[in-house]
């Protein structure tokens, strides 16, 4: 099946635990998987947990090596849009680093020769479901060398939870994803005429968003009046010797 395959860049790496709490996907490469769980999502997948409704939906990919090794190089592409390859499978590779693809973009804008299979952590857009991956595990040693070499990989992968990522591929259905449901508040940005007015559509929608307005909420804890009810009425009386019991004695 179609997918796109989305390479992570680090904004504020914490070297001491190894992660990231904002990544940023700036870029979506189109390469064919195959499904090995192709009989349904593995995983609890759907179910009530103490934390609320969760998903839990788990899947398969199966990725031929050589494919992906075409795909994260800019090499010479043949009519059919694939890789010149040597009779010892080495790329042809460009030497004029001001060529462009079809999307008028530099070939030498994403420099991705450091990644030499698919990294825990990137993303995997399937068009088929409409749904984002994250890799979990990626097993180079699927097959055990029936003809010398592994061929492929398996990626094993769970259901992205989004949080609010920077999400800019140039891909509209995978940026969507970042406009609809981020929260961060640079994104609210409103485009506005001479007069300080809004730029509305037809539909009365704005078109950009510029600003947003910050206000202090309400205080909602109601502890000082349960504290303050609780110390005007007298509820507990510690003077009797046994209030519970069934017996005349107090």
């Amino acid at each position: 099946v179609p997918a796109y395959y989305l390479p992570r860049t680090h904004v504020n790496l914490d070297k001491l635990y190894g992660e990231d709490g904002s990544m940023y996907f700036d870029d979506a490469i189109e390469i064919e998987m195959y499904i090995k769980t192709f009989d349904g999502f593995q995983g609890q997948l759907d179910f009530i947990s103490k934390f609320g409704l969760q998903v839990d939906e788990q899947i398969t990919f199966s990725l031929v090596k050589k494919r992906f090794q075409q795909a994260m190089k800019p090499c010479l592409m043949t009519e059919y849009n694939y890789n010149l390859i040597l009779e010892d499978s080495g790329e042809i590779l460009y030497q004029n680093e001001m060529l462009s693809d079809t999307d008028g973009r530099k070939i030498d804008d994403y420099d991705y020769s450091g990644i030499y299979r698919p990294r825990e952590g990137d993303l995997i857009w399937l068009p088929l479901v409409q749904s984002m991956y994250e890799i979990k595990f990626c097993e180079d040693n699927e097959y055990f060398f029936q003809l010398g070499k592994t061929y492929t990989y398996e990626l094993r992968c769970d259901r992205f939870d989004y949080s609010s990522e920077i999400i800019d591929t140039d891909v509209s259905e995978i940026d969507e994803i970042e406009d609809s449901y981020s929260l961060a508040t640079n994104i609210l940005d409103e485009l506005l005429d001479e007069d300080g007015d809004k730029m509305l559509l037809e539909d009365s929608n704005t078109i950009i968003l510029e600003g947003d307005t910050f206000e202090n909420r309400a205080n909602t804890a109601d502890n000082d009046f349960i504290t303050s009810e609780v110390n005007d009425d007298d509820i507990l009386d510690f003077s009797e010797a046994n209030p519970f019991a069934l017996t005349k004695e107090w």
